[in-house]
């Protein structure tokens, strides 16, 4: 092997190296990190159901005005964040059937019933509306009860 064929071996190696770690790159970015974000974001759902249930008339300490904003608060974000995954990943369609991430119909489902339970989570878990915004939300994300 000449000098030449040595670089030329090299600058290739080097060249289709570079190419898979930025093809590699751009998947991470456009595939991975969306999935694991939606994932992340319906185990986000699943901890703050189960730790602002109590938020409201229904706390044995009484309606605590500072928890039920918090509750408001973090349920808007979760929402927010679920939808993001909709116009962040392309493709997505394509993702729900191969079963990667959930049917959008889904999503907008749950975000629309957190909204809901932002706006009713003062009335406590025992409110019939609660109740059936955290069902759908449950049902929609197929969180376990």
């Amino acid at each position: 092997m000449t000098l030449v064929d040595a670089i030329v071996t090299a600058g290739l190696t080097t060249g289709l190296g570079f190419f898979a770690f930025v093809l590699g790159q751009v998947a991470l970015k456009l595939v991975v990190e969306p999935i694991q974000e939606q994932a992340r974001a319906v185990g986000d759902v699943a901890h703050a159901l189960v730790y602002y249930h109590n938020v409201g008339p229904g706390n044995p300490a009484g309606p605590d005005p500072e928890r039920i904003a918090e509750a408001r608060r973090v349920y808007r974000d979760l929402a927010g964040r679920l939808r993001t995954n909709l116009r962040v990943m392309a493709r997505y369609e394509s993702f729900a059937r191969l079963r990667l991430v959930l049917p959008k119909e889904r999503v907008r489902r749950a975000s629309t019933a957190l909204i809901g339970l932002a706006n009713t989570v003062q009335k406590g878990p025992a409110a019939d509306d609660v109740n059936r915004y955290r069902a759908t939300v449950e049902e929609s994300l197929g969180i376990d009860r």
